[in-house]
């Protein structure tokens, strides 16, 4: 029950405020008072019994609610209608003055001035003025911000109108506001659910497209792997050197260009003579070892640099500056394999070739596969005494000298949201322990585990295998240079004098 000295105390007050010209609002923003404490005021007012204070103070009260803004351009004035029992107000109305036209005026009902403010107000929906107003169609973009500014609406605002805070509790204020913030996120988790599928729907579709298209240019390459020729025989060494060599190429990029400023100017003419011009000198410091028992290439990924849509990557999501389409690309790379190991076989080094690819990589994904797929076709029918083992999967491993060498390219064309790190960590560990587990490779040495990707030379190791990383023949990009570590071009090897294991590299050579 209110006592009456605080009756009078409120009346004594409102009064004041009547006198000032003011509306409520804008009298205790004015003065550093608190607002709410007249609404809730007048909130126990109404659920008190009716006598000559209680209608004294409702009265004096509506006579607040009818105003002059002061806040806008144009003068205006809104009204609170009340009931004339209860004093709650019923609706809204304005009346705008424009200069030289006619006054902009209606009203709002109590629904739709609450749906103003819960969905325009920072603490509501926070939608812009724009979106507010299409859900009313009779006003204009511009008439709309006139009504806002009438009703001094701003993001600032409570998401509750008038009438809301003055008939419901705190409680059930905060009750309703929790409840319109859980149907906000409902509403926006199903919104981003039709957009989401939308979105993989036409990527869907793209990749489609963008794969026949592929198909369509890798039967239009003319490599005659039928031509009249003698298949070149290996010569045959009498003894053995006692030494072996794995050749690790990758990241050759053909048809990559660099154009924003790599920390190294060595990729400014990168192609396929360049390319010829670098496995040359690695041919040569091959041979300055002598001959070997064994010599295996491995084709470890991205040696070509798009997917077969020229300038994208393999997930079509990523544009990359390039210097040659997609057709150029494809013969290029089998023109060079075929010429690195023409060469390979004329130095006579070895007998015993062999070569091995993995699937794919981030840039060339599936087309990679295929031009891997010519090679070894190639290959086979120019040179039958090589060996030449194309993997269909992430990860593949050879043995050689009772070694197991576990290699991939570190990133694949769709799932990995990040590649394997440059410096082996926990959850990679874990994740290549259990792969290894589940394939039951066994090895009396530490495996070794083979990768691509970063155009970086790195070793790390734990008790069951060591994790390489190893250089690029493309060498320095602007994106790798700035995010891993100096990688000017070159080839990384792993080389048996024995039994002994030399991990080297051929860089800057």
């Amino acid at each position: 029950m209110i006592k009456t000295s605080t009756y009078k105390k409120y009346i004594q007050e409102l009064t004041k405020i009547k006198d000032s010209g003011l509306s409520i609002k804008e009298y205790c923003k004015k003065n550093s008072i608190s607002l709410g404490r007249y609404y809730n005021f007048i909130s126990e007012v109404r659920k008190s019994k009716p006598s000559d204070l209680t209608k004294e103070v409702l009265e004096l009260y509506s006579s607040l609610t009818t105003v002059v803004s002061v806040d806008t351009d144009d003068r205006a004035e809104i009204n609170l209608v009340r009931d004339t029992s209860s004093g709650k107000i019923q609706y809204y109305t304005y009346k705008i003055y424009k200069k030289k036209k006619l006054p902009l005026q209606g009203s709002f009902t109590r629904e739709e001035m609450d749906s103003i403010y819960r969905l325009y107000s920072y603490y509501g929906s926070s939608l812009t003025q724009r979106q507010v107003s299409r859900f009313f169609p009779d006003l204009s973009l511009v008439d709309f911000k006139r009504v806002l500014r009438a009703f001094n609406i701003t993001k600032a605002s409570s998401p509750f109108a008038p009438h809301m805070i003055e008939e419901k509790t705190i409680e059930e204020l905060k009750e309703i506001q929790l409840r319109e913030k859980e149907n906000d996120f409902l509403k926006r988790i199903e919104e981003d659910r039709i957009k989401n599928n939308e979105i993989l729907l036409k990527k869907y579709i793209q990749e489609n497209l963008e794969l026949k298209q592929q198909l369509t240019e890798i039967q239009s390459i003319n490599i005659d792997v039928n031509k009249d020729f003698e298949p070149i025989k290996i010569l045959k060494f009498e003894d053995t050197s006692n030494q072996s060599i794995n050749l690790y190429l990758a990241d050759m990029h053909l048809g990559a260009t660099v154009t924003s400023g790599p920390l190294y100017e060595e990729n400014i003419n990168y192609g396929l003579d360049e390319a010829k011009h670098r496995l040359k000198k690695v041919l040569l410091k091959t041979a300055s070892f002598g001959s070997f028992d064994t010599i295996n290439i491995v084709l470890l990924g991205d040696n070509i640099d798009c997917c077969g849509k020229t300038g994208y990557t393999a997930r079509l999501d990523h544009l990359m500056p390039q210097s040659m389409d997609a057709r150029e690309q494809a013969v290029s790379y089998i023109e060079l394999i075929d010429w690195f190991i023409h060469n390979l076989i004329s130095f006579n080094i070895t007998s015993n070739i062999n070569i091995y690819s993995v699937p794919n990589g981030n840039h060339s994904g599936d087309f990679e596969y295929i031009c891997n797929k010519a090679i070894m076709n190639l290959i086979n029918a120019k040179y039958p005494d090589i060996s030449t083992t194309l993997w269909d999967k992430f990860y593949g491993w050879f043995e050689l000298n009772n070694h197991v060498f576990l290699c991939t390219h570190g990133k694949d064309s769709s799932y990995m949201s990040k590649p394997l790190p440059l410096i082996l960590n926990e959850k990679t560990q874990v994740m290549l322990y259990e792969f290894i587990n589940e394939n039951n490779i066994k090895s009396s040495n530490p495996i070794h585990i083979i990768k691509g990707d970063l155009h970086s030379n790195s070793l790390t190791s734990c008790k069951l295998f060591d994790y390489r990383n190893v250089l690029s023949l493309f060498g320095a990009s602007d994106y790798s240079s700035y995010n891993y570590s100096r990688n000017s071009w070159g080839v990384s090897y792993d080389m048996f004098l024995g039994d002994n294991l030399v991990r080297g590299t051929f860089e800057n050579i």
